[in-house]
């Protein structure tokens, strides 16, 4: 979805997570992750012109084929930023499950990437 996601809430059991995020224009995503049974991945976008039907994807091999053209070539398959915000995202729905499900805001996540990278260079001098 893109880039200016600014909340998510995680939602934890035995069995399954489910994280929701909410993009900065109001757009919302849901990922769904089960511990049992059966493993399909896919997906759907629902959009304002029709809805997308994502899969199904067969396990793995697409993103190890995209891995190996990145070793190959250097170009990356996914921008910079796209890429740390996947990481920002993952990192909220973590802080989320802590809380107890609680709503974590991007922002937050991203003070603390600052402070963070911050002190270890000044560790570092």
């Amino acid at each position: 979805m893109g880039t200016g996601c600014k909340s998510i809430v995680r939602v934890h059991n035995e069995g399954t997570d489910v994280a929701v995020g909410t993009w900065n224009d109001g757009r919302v995503g849901t990922f769904r992750g089960t511990r049992t049974g059966q493993h399909l991945y896919g997906g759907t976008a629902y959009g304002e012109k029709g809805n997308a039907v994502l899969g199904p994807i067969d396990g793995y091999k697409p993103l190890l084929m995209e891995i190996i053209q990145f070793f190959q070539t250097g170009n990356p398959p996914v921008k910079a930023e796209d890429t740390l915000e996947i990481c920002a995202f993952m990192e909220a729905a973590d802080e989320s499950k802590r809380r107890k499900g609680a709503s974590v805001n991007l922002d937050e996540i991203w003070e603390q990437a600052r402070k963070d990278a911050h002190k270890k260079v000044k560790d570092l001098i």
